[in-house]
């Protein structure tokens, strides 16, 4: 079972605060036995929050009143105060994170022995990303400020051609470049689980990349029901989450982010299954 602590979870600025009192931590080796994870829940994904795990193998309990996550991707905190025994989960508020390569972070903890009148501690060490969940998590967000960055995106007003099996739905998106980022590049998007991608879309990753120069260019995302049963319908979750891939030097392979879509988009865009699959 999941234990968790959220507590005053937010950006991490300024120097380390005295977890109790006005004694400042003293500095100390990691605890032998403790390992800390860095991770996302299935929920979380869609929130953007995460969690440092602490796993308490050092044969006492011990108190935790701060964690400090940073690397050269992000840099985040959790203050509050929480046993971990034999584990707890910290979550915080992940902030934009920066281009880069892995998800594993240092975590600086300000703790005590559960009981123990000594001072609090400081220890620095290791939060594996062992799923890669945060790492997958900072590469969607590169792709998406390297993109919008190089280019003003625009998602147009939704569109039906055709009837019945033979209807398509259409977002017309325009790609106008800023010209801030010319080696950044479109590489195409991909299809949810509830919807495909008709064959004139710019597919990921068989498209031909769309550099971010020039005048304005308006792709068209066309869109064809993945399946056609209610019970589908009725348990989507993700069904609206188109990814765009986005190609650049700083960019890791196969980066995406979700295209953002309105209400009425996305409502547009469900409205238009019940035509298409025969439910009317």
């Amino acid at each position: 079972m999941r234990r968790i602590a959220v507590l005053a979870a937010g950006l991490l600025v300024g120097s380390t605060l005295v977890a109790c009192g006005t004694t400042e931590p003293s500095e100390t080796a990691w605890p032998d036995g403790l390992t800390a994870y860095l991770d996302q829940t299935r929920l979380q994904r869609n929130t953007g929050e995460a969690f440092v795990r602490l796993v308490n193998d050092t044969g006492t309990s011990i108190e935790v009143s701060r964690v400090e996550v940073s690397s050269d991707r992000f840099r985040a905190r959790w203050t509050g105060s929480e046993p971990v025994d034999p584990e707890m989960d910290f979550d915080f508020n992940m902030p934009r994170g920066k281009c880069g390569e892995g998800g594993d972070a240092d975590v600086t903890i300000t703790w005590r022995r559960t009981g123990d009148e000594e001072e609090w501690r400081t220890s620095t060490g290791t939060a594996e990303d062992r799923y890669a969940n945060v790492d997958r998590l900072l590469d969607r967000d590169c792709a998406e400020g390297s993109l919008t960055e190089a280019a003003d995106i625009t998602v147009g007003e939704p569109r039906v051609e055709g009837e019945g099996k033979q209807s398509v739905f259409i977002l017309p998106v325009t790609f106008a470049p800023t010209e801030a980022r010319p080696d950044v590049t479109f590489d195409g998007w991909e299809g949810t689980v509830l919807f495909q991608l008709a064959a004139e879309t710019p597919t990921w990753p068989r498209a031909t990349p769309l550099p971010m120069t020039g005048d304005p260019t308006t792709l068209e995302l066309r869109v064809l029901p993945a399946r056609c049963d209610p019970h589908a319908l009725a348990d989507d979750k993700v069904g609206s989450l188109f990814r765009v891939h986005v190609g650049g030097p700083d960019v890791p392979d196969g980066a995406s982010y979700f295209l953002p879509l309105s209400k009425a988009q996305k409502t547009a865009l469900y409205d238009f299954l019940p035509g298409y699959c025969g439910w009317e």
